[in-house]
């Protein structure tokens, strides 16, 4: 998988929280030459099967396959980003809107947008406003009257950053959205390189991460795994005057998660996830975050509870129209993950 090239694939799809229909596409798209099995829950989550070992029947609305009585892994990577909302009309045509997600005002002037259906435009700000806020900007998208606007927009219209995917010195990369599209690169590079799974591997694509992990819970209920390992963004330690609220470095490998905010991973993942990047060779370092969270706290307590962990890819930027990430970092927590789906459990 040439991941570059895979990251422009994915950016080019339309998928705020709740309207994943286009990014699931390509991903279906993406993922099937390599799964026993594809399709989706109620929710919209897309859940490729890789299984081992002899089978048992498992079926859906949406799914219909052999599934193994084997150990279950569930691989979770959030494929949905935060956007804009369309609230008001102006009567000049300009569009007032809200956040769908955690996204800053100031790192939004001047950022060019574009819609489910294609329009385009670009974020502007009210003349003398003091400082960026929501209710002081608006989606410009050319348009010289409400009723103009609304042949191209509607309230309740989602637009997503129409910022473009660069290769920069070195191997990194700046894209938007790599909060979680590097994720979601490296769980399908992970199940194209996975050939002998220990475990029937579930590789989830999660949806509405960003507006509160609302697409976990419910795939780890459907799923049942009895492990989890969640591959997110995670925020990174090398910005001038760091306050130090994560550990991760871009470039310096995959970051085995031991917590964040939302959940402490379970110890014996943690040292799984070292012993088999210490014996495959594998480039890792620590995440530790103080801030902000991943779908692992909805996995780990489903049923009974699930013993999860999670592989972090540093970003830079995080939520901005622009983020930095390394590919060798992708790579790294690709390879992972299928050196852990393809070593025998021992817990």
């Amino acid at each position: 998988m040439d991941i570059i090239e895979t990251l422009k694939t994915l950016n080019a799809c339309f998928g705020p929280s709740g309207c994943e229909a286009d990014i699931r596409n390509k991903i279906v798209e993406l993922a099937e030459p390599f799964a026993d099995g594809i399709g989706t829950d109620i929710m919209g989550n897309l859940v490729a099967v890789k299984y081992a070992g002899t089978t048992r029947r498992y079926s859906d609305n949406n799914m219909n396959v052999e599934i193994p009585n084997a150990p279950r892994l569930m691989f979770a990577a959030h494929m949905d980003s935060v956007g804009l909302i369309v609230t008001y009309i102006e009567e000049n045509g300009l569009l007032r809107f809200a956040a769908v997600g955690l996204v800053d005002p100031a790192a939004l002037k001047g950022t060019p947008v574009r819609f489910g259906n294609g329009t385009v435009g670009t974020v502007g700000w009210d003349c003398g406003a003091e400082k960026p806020e929501f209710d002081s900007m608006f989606i410009d998208i050319g348009a010289s009257s409400r009723k103009e606007a609304e042949k191209l927009v509607q309230k309740g219209d989602m637009a997503v950053y129409d910022t473009p995917t660069r290769v920069l010195a070195g191997d990194f990369v700046v894209s938007p959205y790599l909060d979680n599209r590097a994720g979601v690169a490296a769980q399908l590079m992970a199940l194209e390189m996975l050939k002998k799974p220990a475990y029937c591997c579930y590789f989830v694509f999660t949806v509405q991460e960003e507006v509160g992990r609302r697409g976990a819970k419910p795939a780890a209920f459907g799923t049942d795994p009895q492990f989890g390992i969640v591959c997110d963004a995670t925020l990174t330690d090398d910005a001038p005057r760091t306050k130090h609220t994560g550990t991760a470095i871009p470039g310096k490998g995959a970051a085995i998660k031991i917590m964040d905010k939302s959940f402490i991973c379970h110890p014996e993942m943690v040292e799984a996830l070292k012993t088999i990047a210490d014996k495959k060779k594998i480039l890792w370092q620590a995440d530790v975050l103080q801030e902000g969270g991943t779908d692992g706290a909805e996995i780990r307590k489903t049923a009974g509870g699930v013993r999860t962990g999670g592989v972090s890819i540093p970003v830079r930027y995080v939520h901005s129209p622009q983020e930095v990430c390394s590919v060798k970092d992708i790579e790294a927590a690709a390879k992972l993950m299928a050196a852990f789906a393809e070593t025998k459990p021992k817990f």
